[in-house]
């Protein structure tokens, strides 16, 4: 038994025997409720695998996914419960005999579910246009006003459909950017089973130079299928490598780096910032597009801006805050020494359809002299 399965099926107990006492006042009932979610979560394997029937796995993602969103919403209610009331039930214990009630216990899942609806409502109703002005110190007066769309962690495949990622590039395509730049976890599972969704992207390379990176989820299912998917539909697919934007009014090297997760199919397919400026030319400014935004330290010597994902800034409650304890660059526009740092929260959604303290974004950003 591999590490991470013995971590992961010792981090279910802990949760199941947490959800178990601490669903107060329904008695014997708290157990089955515990087991239930938990259980639909450990079928998760199953649809990971893709290997399922269609209308099969639909169902039981539908099922892992409500468990999901629904244990991290009752886990947050009940935390926030036990914090306040347990210190007050020591002090008086008549004041808190209510938060303890099955009354209250159902009003928490109740409000759970409620969320639950609200989130798939709004992630569904895909993407907002994020407009970013970065001041570039050394921005020539030709490339004033440069505009860069970008789309991160769209995560096309089972959740996200063909018409999201139709709708996505429309709105794209309306903003008359100067570059499109994809970065990272763009498709998601089983190629032979999901590539047609992510077929409109065609469209971006037909109109403007579109540059692409990986992310981790693409080195899941079928990597080489994926990337080599991606050059074949005009992507140009930065691996460790740079290709230069000029005109005669300036010039911009763009580099890429690939995924850590590349090292799961080489053992030196990791990120290289250094290799991804090998034998560059000469520009006005550099732009690195990374999809895990943690490696702007080691980039901030080489580059004026970064372009990262991967985080979704935590997705929904009450993850979009607890993401802020390990991730520095969680979201939006943030530097890294004398280098900008953008890290756009998904263009998509992974895992439970849900988006509760965040709304999935396109990012246009414009570069304007600092």
């Amino acid at each position: 038994m591999n590490r991470f399965l013995m971590i992961a099926i010792a981090v279910l107990l802990g949760l199941f025997v947490f959800l178990g006492f601490r669903l107060t006042g329904i008695g014997s009932s708290s157990w089955v409720v515990s087991g239930v979610i938990l259980g639909s979560i450990l079928l998760y394997p199953l649809v990971w695998n893709a290997k399922l029937p269609d209308r099969i796995d639909k169902i039981i993602r539908g099922c892992t996914y409500f468990a999901m969103g629904l244990l991290g919403l009752l886990l947050a209610q009940l935390l926030v419960r036990d914090i306040l009331f347990i210190p007050l039930s020591y002090l008086n214990p008549n004041l808190a005999v209510g938060a303890f009630s099955n009354t209250a216990t159902l009003s928490m899942m109740g409000v759970a579910v409620l969320f639950l609806v609200i989130g798939y409502w709004k992630a569904l109703q895909g993407p907002q246009i994020v407009k970013v002005e970065i001041p570039i110190p050394s921005l020539p007066a030709g490339l004033e006003n440069f505009l860069i769309a970008q789309i991160s962690d769209l995560h096309a495949g089972p959740g996200i459909d063909h018409t999201y990622v139709e709708n996505i590039v429309n709105q794209v395509l309306s903003l008359n950017a100067d570059i499109v730049v994809l970065t990272g976890d763009i498709a998601d599972g089983d190629f032979d089973k999901y590539h047609h969704r992510v077929a409109p992207l065609a469209r971006l390379s037909e109109k403007t130079p579109a540059l692409y990176v990986t992310g981790n989820h693409e080195f899941i299912h079928d990597s080489e299928k994926w990337i080599g998917h991606f050059k074949k539909i005009g992507m140009n697919v930065l691996m460790n490598q740079h290709t230069l934007i000029s005109n005669e009014k300036g010039s911009i090297l763009f580099a890429g780096v690939t995924d850590p997760a590349g090292r799961n199919i080489h053992p030196h397919g990791g990120p290289n910032v250094e290799l991804s400026l090998k034998g560059s030319p000469t520009s006005d400014i550099k732009i690195l597009l990374a999809h895990q935004p943690d490696i702007a330290d080691r980039a901030s010597a080489f580059f004026d801006l970064q372009l990262s994902g991967h985080t979704h800034a935590g997705q929904f409650f009450p993850w979009n805050y607890a993401i802020k304890l390990f991730q520095r660059y969680d979201r939006g526009l943030k530097k890294s020494g004398p280098m900008w740092v953008y890290t756009n929260i998904g263009t998509g959604y992974w895992g439970p359809p849900l988006r509760l303290g965040t709304t999935s974004e396109i990012t246009l950003i414009q570069l304007i002299k600092g």
